[in-house]
C-alpha cells in the first residue's frame, strides 16, 4: 500500500455525515463555532483532527467523544509506520538484543 492509498477515515466520516444531513462546510463551521478554514485545512490534509475539533464534532453529531480523534490517530499511525519502515528495519527488538 502506497501513502496515497491511505485515507483519513475521520475526514471521510465528516464528509459523509455532512452529506447525510445536507450541511455545508461553512454551515458546519458556524454550528461548531470555528473558522471555516479549520475544516478546509482538515479536508485538504493540511491540518489534523484535534481533540478540540473531535469534541465539537462528537457533540454536534451525537457521537462518543474521541470518535473522530481515534480515526485521526489510526490514520497518523498508518502514515508514520509507512514513513519509518526503513528505519524500523534497522532497529533491533529487545528479544534480538537479549537473545534468550
Amino acid at each position: 500500500m502506497k501513502l496515497d492509498d491511505i485515507q483519513n477515515e475521520g475526514v471521510m466520516e465528516i464528509k459523509k455525515l455532512c452529506a447525510k444531513y445536507g450541511i455545508s462546510l461553512t454551515e458546519l463551521s458556524m454550528h461548531l463555532k470555528v473558522t471555516w478554514t479549520r475544516f478546509y485545512e482538515i479536508f485538504s490534509g493540511k491540518r489534523r483532527i484535534t481533540v478540540d475539533t473531535d469534541i465539537r464534532l462528537c457533540h454536534f453529531f451525537k457521537k462518543n467523544f474521541g470518535y473522530f480523534a481515534k480515526k485521526q490517530l489510526e490514520y497518523d499511525l498508518q502514515i508514520e509506520t509507512r514513513n519509518l519502515e526503513k528505519k524500523l528495519e534497522k532497529i533491533k527488538t529487545v528479544d534480538e538484543i537479549i537473545k534468550r
